[in-house]
């Protein structure tokens, strides 16, 4: 039987892929995480994680779990909320992937309105030079300009981008 702290342990390091990360994210030690991820894995007899210098990266059999984690945590994210007020406030931690110049110049202004309105979330901000891959769990959500590649992705057009060029006209008598 799978113990659910072990779960959300479990997921939570496949989704930050860093022990440091995980542990300040779920409140714990990173020392307490490294050895329940270590008992978890025990209890399993299979090995979740590749553990390197440069994080923890799934298995194989981290793979598989992963699959039935999520759903786990759907279905018990669903239960709560058909019992829960739906007056209540929003509340939670967001991880929000996006490139670095729609980070800095289009959400960033946006942040201080929503972190008004919605004073129980807590947004995480990842302006990467590089597209946040959803699948490794690298962030909750991603806005980005192109469709992922990853199937099983549930995704909405937020809008229609387009890029120009503009120039003065000395600039182009200049270098045309």
């Amino acid at each position: 039987m799978l113990d659910w702290q072990d779960i959300q342990i479990f997921l939570e390091v496949a989704r930050s892929q860093r022990l440091t990360d995980a542990a300040r994210r779920l409140g714990v030690d990173h020392s307490t995480l490294s050895r329940r991820t270590r008992r978890f894995e025990q209890k399993l007899n299979t090995q979740l994680f590749e553990r390197s210098t440069h994080g923890y990266h799934l298995t194989e059999a981290g793979h598989q779990l992963l699959a039935h984690a999520e759903e786990m945590a759907r279905h018990a994210f669903e239960a709560g909320e058909s019992l829960a007020d739906k007056n209540r406030q929003l509340s939670g931690q967001i991880r929000l992937g996006v490139t670095e110049g729609l980070g800095t110049w289009v959400i960033a202004p946006l942040l201080s309105a929503f972190c008004e309105r919605h004073p129980g979330i807590t947004l995480d901000l990842l302006a990467l030079p590089r597209v946040v891959n959803l699948s490794r769990h690298e962030a909750d959500l991603a806005i980005t300009v192109e469709r992922p590649a990853s199937q099983g992705l549930v995704t909405s057009r937020l809008c229609d981008y387009r890029l120009r060029l503009y120039a003065s006209q000395a600039y182009l008598a200049r270098h045309g």
